[in-house]
């Protein structure tokens, strides 16, 4: 089996299913209420919080990209930013494959929170999906 064959993609359904997780668990950590909005972004806009992306399963995204794969990416809209919580290999392909927008599941909380991602994407000297290093993978 080669290491293509072992990146398993996440499905539409799955990205939907994640983003009610990852609202959930928010919602606990916060302890305020998310909404989930459902829309398509400027791939421009988004800030990335992983700084290294694996080049094998940005190939495999890249192709099923090519053949129909739409899954939405995850980000979280906090103080007018958007930050991608879940779908780097799936932005990051679009964008080189010469999208201009995206489709998101925007978790936005209902009343200000503190929290330390822009912290965190400063420290990572994280901007823009144009940031993200590309790692091959060990193996």
């Amino acid at each position: 089996m080669t290491e293509k064959e072992e990146i398993i993609l996440i499905t539409r359904e799955k990205a939907f299913e994640r983003a009610r997780h990852l609202k959930r668990e928010n919602e606990l950590i916060y302890g305020v209420k998310f909404n989930i909005d459902h829309k398509y972004l400027p791939l421009d806009i988004l800030i990335p919080t992983q700084r290294e992306l694996s080049e094998a399963k940005l190939l495999v995204v890249l192709q099923e990209i090519k053949h129909g794969y739409d899954a939405p990416i995850i980000v979280l809209e906090h103080r007018e930013g958007y930050y991608i919580l879940d779908g780097h290999h799936r932005a990051y392909a679009l964008k080189k494959l010469g999208f201009s927008q995206v489709e998101c599941l925007i978790l936005k909380p209902r009343e200000e929170i503190e929290t330390k991602i822009e912290e965190t994407v400063q420290r990572s000297k994280l901007k823009s999906l144009d940031d993200i290093k590309i790692v091959r993978d060990k193996g």
